[in-house]
């Protein structure tokens, strides 16, 4: 191919850091640096050919309006560009007016978030595997539980065993006092033994029913502290949402998205109803921005009040440009950019071959690592440590379990105690059936026992000589006293 055959094509395109940009050329004037500069490099070199960056005269990608397609899709189709590269999104609306290349590279959505800060929680790790909500709810389940056990051992008539009067005076006891009913709650969280066991049968299906939740909180106090402190040193810290529901939810954060791009027009289309849900939020925010730039700007000015919906190529590129930022969610939408020529061109096969060939000789992917992973200082991307080879990122982030996640286990509890109170009722009903209409209480201790006797004067020097008698005193005693000792106590014995 000589010089005078070469053509010169016109390639539209939308500045966007690492894509395109433009710098000042030592020489003079300016000149475009990025990723697709390079690449185009690399085609030209390949297929043959020249080429001169056109910027899109809106500065949008490409999107269909009553009045046609805008952006570099527009120029493209409307045949002022010959090729539209950048970070274009390969869709099927846009490929039934244009043709795409090949992939050039594959990316998918997430959520640009500001960083929190890391804090070192020194004793609070002991407690930081369950959330406030459930460890204000076991408190209360014990405090109930306790007092519920201590409600069965007193009106249960299952639960009194009779016992020799040297045992108890009542002739009767139980073993859940309002002591040993705690004592037993606490013993079972603890994973200890207790003394006796509950003897009716509400008490028994409530004491299954506690141990149950026991099992299922201890199981997932024990696996979540040790995942806590084996991931300390890369553990990300909390974030104020957890899941996109929670995202939903959250009214004090707000959530953008590029205007009139791809992520955007997904969203709108997308089924998933917590997607549809977040496409309402932002649709009444208002929350769009005109470049993933200012879209930054907002990330980090907002102190954690705002999120943006950017695709993870470009999020991980500004992650590591700016060190309070990165990733955060599950990955959405995944997509491929490619280029985009006039339909039936035949510089769209050339090019096809082209990138083939730059793939397999592994060209794409240094290409890539250039200028993303070798571009910021920041390595720390998602709020977590890098690995140690650096090429893949850390563990996931671990959460304190919540009251969704132990629903199961609540809602067996709440379950046990509806089953004991009924359980309770239904054996005092029986109870009073079976016995013609009494209910049998224990024989409790008569008031006169407990009555404690009043001393007098007399009887205290009755005792007090009875004393000295014991302890062999050489002293006899008088008439006077031996007389004031025995009507001492008669009188004692009269009184009690």
């Amino acid at each position: 191919m000589t010089q005078a055959t070469i053509p010169v094509l016109t390639v539209t395109t939308v500045e966007d850091e690492p894509y395109i940009m433009r710098e000042l050329d030592p020489k003079g004037g300016a000149r475009y640096v990025g990723y697709i500069k390079d690449l185009m490099d690399m085609l030209a070199d390949q297929v043959g050919f020249k080429y001169n960056f056109k910027i899109a005269d809106d500065g949008q990608y490409g999107q269909q309006t009553p009045n046609g397609w805008t952006g570099m899709i527009g120029e493209v189709l409307n045949k002022q560009a010959d090729i539209a590269a950048g970070a274009l999104t390969i869709t099927g609306t846009r490929e039934e007016v244009v043709d795409f290349t090949k992939p050039i590279m594959s990316t998918a959505v997430n959520l640009l978030v500001k960083k929190p800060q890391h804090m070192d929680m020194g004793l609070g790790y002991l407690v930081r595997p369950f959330s406030t909500d459930f460890w204000i709810l076991l408190l209360v389940a014990i405090i109930i539980v306790g007092f519920l056990f201590f409600l069965i051992g007193r009106f249960s008539p299952y639960e009194w065993i009779k016992v020799t009067d040297e045992k108890d005076l009542r002739g009767a006891k139980n073993a859940f006092s309002l002591r040993n009913s705690y004592l037993f709650v606490l013993s079972s969280v603890t994973w200890q033994g207790f003394r006796e066991p509950p003897r009716s049968i509400s008490g028994r299906f409530l004491a299954a029913f506690w141990w149950i939740f026991v099992l299922f909180t201890l199981i997932a106090y024990t696996a979540n502290l040790t995942a806590f402190l084996l991931a300390r040193p890369e553990q990300m810290p909390l974030m104020p949402f957890k899941t996109y529901d929670d995202l939903v939810e959250n009214n004090d954060i707000a959530v953008g998205a590029m205007a009139f791009g791809s992520t955007q027009n997904s969203l709108r289309k997308s089924r998933d109803t917590t997607l549809q849900s977040l496409w309402n939020k932002m649709s009444q925010q208002n929350s769009w921005v005109s470049s993933n730039i200012e879209g930054l700007q907002r990330v980090k000015k907002s102190d954690g009040h705002f999120v943006m919906f950017v695709e993870s190529t470009t999020a991980e590129y500004l992650a590591r440009k700016n060190c309070d930022v990165m990733l955060y969610g599950d990955n959405l939408f995944p997509r491929a950019y490619g280029l985009a020529t006039q339909k039936g061109s035949a510089i769209g096969s050339l090019i096809n071959k082209a990138i083939l060939k730059l793939r397999e000789n592994g060209e794409l992917d240094m290409l890539h690592q250039r200028w993303w992973r070798f571009s910021g200082e920041c390595s720390d991307i998602d709020g977590r440590k890098f690995s140690q080879k650096g090429d893949s990122l850390s563990s996931l982030p671990i959460y304190p379990v919540t009251l969704r996640d132990m629903a199961v286990a609540i809602l067996l509890l709440f379950l046990g105690i509806i089953v004991a109170v009924v359980f309770l009722i239904v054996e005092l009903i029986y109870h009073y059936v079976s016995t013609g209409g009494k209910i049998e209480r224990p024989k409790m201790l008569d008031k006169k026992i407990f009555k404690a006797p009043k001393f007098t004067k007399k009887s205290k020097q009755a005792k007090a000589a009875k004393g000295d008698e014991e302890a062999g005193t050489s002293e006899p005693l008088t008439d006077e006293a031996l007389e004031a000792g025995t009507s001492g106590g008669l009188e004692e014995v009269k009184e009690t």
